[in-house]
């Protein structure tokens, strides 16, 4: 009766340890939390039918795709076509505690091509280093001009964009062409699969092993 107890003990402390296993390993798994920029009623730049909304999306769930292939669990701010404000944006790459937080976006202005990321104005060497490895990777691509890496804002160095501001994790914010330039849309639209390996492998290279 006695062995048949200890049995019955130990039994459960096995599972209750492989429980734990479990419990440790999901809530030390390396997180990436891809922000499509914009979406629903915000469509961001355009070009007659073409909305930045729509270009964020698709390259990042092809990015997505390429990280979880490695086996990297990925959060995206949105999945679909939907508003989703700047503060949630936020609030779900820190609830998640993802270790890096990429946002996708277009630019637009009347003379302007090429890709160019921006980081927090502190220039953190976190986020440099993250922003180097990606666009290093795009330029292996096809893209009309590498615009390099800026801090700041458009408006000045001492000013910040919102995701990059309130998020607690290396960021970047990726500023895929011109939706106003036809040559980037069209490498774009050609090389949509090689940016979003090229972004996947940036952030890979810069996670903890």
């Amino acid at each position: 009766m006695k062995k048949k107890k200890k049995m019955i003990i130990l039994s459960i402390m096995i599972v209750l340890f492989i429980i734990l296993l479990i419990w440790i390993t999901n809530n030390h798994k390396t997180v990436v939390c891809i922000d499509a920029g914009h979406g629903g009623d915000d469509v961001g730049a355009i070009l007659g039918k073409r909305y930045e909304k729509d270009d964020t999306l698709k390259i990042s769930k092809l990015v997505k795709k390429h990280l979880q292939k490695q086996g990297i669990k990925v959060v995206m701010t949105r999945n679909k076509d939907t508003s989703v404000s700047l503060e949630e944006r936020c609030k779900i790459a820190n609830k998640k505690k993802a270790t890096l937080f990429v946002s996708l976006h277009r630019n637009s202005a009347e003379a302007g091509n090429g890709i160019e990321i921006w980081c927090n104005s502190k220039k953190r060497e976190t986020d440099t280093q993250l922003a180097d490895s990606i666009l290093t990777n795009l330029q292996k691509t096809e893209i009309q001009d590498n615009r390099g890496i800026k801090y700041g804002t458009i408006t000045g160095e001492t000013t910040d964009y919102y995701v990059l501001k309130n998020t607690n994790m290396p960021s970047c914010l990726i500023e895929l062409g011109f939706i106003s330039n036809n040559k980037d849309n069209a490498l774009l639209d050609d090389h949509m699969e090689d940016y979003a390996k090229a972004i996947a492998d940036g952030i890979l290279k810069n996670l903890p092993e």
